[in-house]
This record gives structure tokens, C-alpha cells and sequence, in this order.
């Protein structure tokens, strides 16, 4: 067991790209009473969905087998101290395990997209592209009779790879609507990291920078 994870409470594995673009994996102790860690878990905070609703699901070591999975959707996440400390994060989706072992539940958040930590640093390219894609989301979300359980039912037949292409396409696709003398200081921070993040995924996986945007994944989604 790594004892480095086991004395912070929780580990961000590092990001398969490089440059690094967010994280491979994340890992998460909690416990059933403070244990003295860096970050003292209590509570993960995640958005699920279990192939008919939308789940703002919160996971602590009580009331769970002993083994269970959890589809993750699309958006953002948090860990909760016991000291009443917050740390954000964002995910295009995966499966969230959790093995209860001894009062102490055992979480491994996978995904074969990057996973990131949302930092306070304002223009931190996670934050500014997590940002976006949340408004997006809540503009699609707004339109549809089921919101949350129709906009995820939608979004849970795509692996998170593929939404993760599909958002860098978007965000793509906004910026180039706006005339670059009405690009504000958001819109610029938000190209500037969205074709650094797009030439990273270029270069590593060998991408020719086309995929469905969010719209049409959405509009295949409801078929």
C-alpha cells in the first residue's frame, strides 16, 4: 500500500500524457471517524447515474456493501475533510469502485479520459475548461423534458474518452462563433488552454483534432 496515499487521504495518479493534461487515475481513503490524515475524507461528493437517473451520490464508509461500483457521469466532484476542507475535481465519466475494509472504504476513480483537480489558480486550464463545460451542459440540460436523467441517460452510452473529444470540439466550435474583437479575457484564457489541451491530445494519441461535437452526441444519445 502506498504510504504516502494512505498519510494525505487521497492521490491523483499522474496523467498518461505528457505534457501532463490532467490525471490517470484518482484514489481516496475514507473513514468512519477522523484518522488523522493531511485530508481527512469524510465524504465523496460524485455525480452517478444507474442507467435510469441522475445521481448527485454521496459516499461515505456507511450504509455500503462491502464492494460496490458506481458509473460516473460527466462533471464535477469533491472530497470532504472532516475538517470541513473541500477538494474539487472533474471527470468526463468512469467507474468509481469501493471496497469497505475494516470501517474504511477504499475508492479508486478510473477513466480512460484525464480526470482533474480543480485549482484555485484563476486561468488554470482545468478550471477554465471544467467551467465551460458545465454551462454547456446546464444550456442542454434546460431544454430537455427529463433534465438531469434525460441529459445523462444521453450522455451514459459514450465512454468518457470520446465525451472528452467531444467537448474539446465544442468549446472549439463556441470560440470560433465569437469574433476575436469580442473575445473577452475568458474567451481568450479559454482558447489560449483549449489548443494547448487539444495539441497535447494531438501529439499523444495521434488524434486528427475531429470529433461529434456535444449536440450531436446528445441528439445520437436520444435515438
Amino acid at each position: 500500500m502506498n504510504i504516502e496515499l494512505i498519510s494525505v487521504g487521497y492521490g491523483f495518479e499522474p496523467s498518461r500524457y505528457s505534457p501532463g493534461l490532467g490525471y490517470s487515475r484518482l484514489r481516496v481513503f475514507i473513514s468512519s471517524r477522523p484518522a488523522q490524515r493531511v485530508f481527512d475524507v469524510k465524504t465523496l461528493h460524485i455525480p452517478t447515474f444507474d442507467g435510469r437517473f441522475f445521481h448527485q451520490t454521496q459516499v461515505t464508509s456507511h450504509e455500503l456493501e462491502p464492494t460496490e461500483a458506481f458509473q460516473v457521469c460527466l462533471g464535477q466532484f469533491s472530497l470532504e475533510s472532516y475538517r470541513g476542507e473541500h477538494l474539487q475535481g472533474f471527470s468526463f465519466g468512469g467507474v468509481l469502485n469501493a471496497t469497505l475494509d475494516k470501517g474504511e472504504l477504499h475508492c479508486e476513480l478510473t477513466s480512460n479520459a484525464p480526470i482533474f483537480k480543480l485549482q484555485d489558480t484563476p486561468g488554470a486550464l482545468s478550471s477554465v475548461i471544467a467551467d465551460e463545460i458545465k454551462d454547456f451542459l446546464a444550456e442542454k440540460q434546460a431544454t430537455m423534458s427529463g433534465h438531469e436523467d434525460e441529459l445523462y441517460f444521453r450522455l451514459s452510452k459514450y465512454e468518457p474518452y470520446a465525451l472528452f473529444l467531444s467537448c474539446l470540439v465544442s468549446l472549439q466550435k463556441r470560440i470560433d462563433s465569437i469574433p476575436m474583437h469580442l473575445r473577452q479575457e475568458r474567451v481568450q484564457k479559454l482558447a489560449s488552454n483549449l489548443k494547448r489541451a487539444i495539441k497535447i491530445v494531438r501529439e499523444a494519441d495521434g488524434w486528427d483534432g475531429h470529433a461529434p461535437n456535444l449536440d450531436e452526441l446528445l441528439s445520437n444519445g436520444g435515438a
